[in-house]
């Protein structure tokens, strides 16, 4: 009886690493960043905030942006950066994860986030430096094998 459970406690053990996925990666070019993993939930939340910012900017610039069209570069740049330090905030008063295992600080752009359930993430990268810079990219772990990504697309 002993050893039936002993096998099925080890069997899913064995399962439930499996389930799990690795992403590296780094932000080209590469520079200092903080690099952020979004789970699916803080993924919808993180679009309706940057498309409530954007329609705020607008309310707000509509005059400015008739005539200064490179304003609304500008400006979505900021939704994209406001919008990512809310969710990184948010994610902070979350209990059901540890913040420092889907945040990570790279002076030299690379990253690693280890240990991750199968699913669908999204990965944005912020440039450290003072400038305006952030990079996404969608990604679904669908087995163990580790994924590699360049981050190369930048939000405009």
């Amino acid at each position: 009886m002993w050893s039936v459970l002993l096998a099925a406690a080890l069997l899913l053990v064995g399962q439930e690493s499996q389930d799990r996925g690795v992403i590296t990666g780094s932000v080209i070019p590469p520079q200092p960043a903080q690099v952020i993993l979004l789970r699916s939930d803080y993924v919808d939340l993180w679009s309706t905030e940057v498309q409530r910012r954007l329609d705020l900017y607008w309310q707000q610039y509509q005059v400015a942006l008739g005539t200064r069209k490179e304003m609304f570069l500008q400006l979505s740049r900021q939704a994209h950066k406001d919008a990512t330090t809310f969710i990184v905030s948010r994610m902070r008063r979350d209990p059901s994860w540890s913040l420092s295992e889907y945040v990570v600080d790279t002076s030299d752009g690379k990253f690693e986030f280890k240990n991750l359930p199968i699913g669908e993430y999204k990965i944005l990268a912020v440039a450290r430096n003072g400038a305006q810079e952030i990079w996404q990219e969608s990604v679904e772990i669908r087995n163990p094998i580790p994924l590699f990504l360049e981050l190369k697309q930048r939000i405009p």
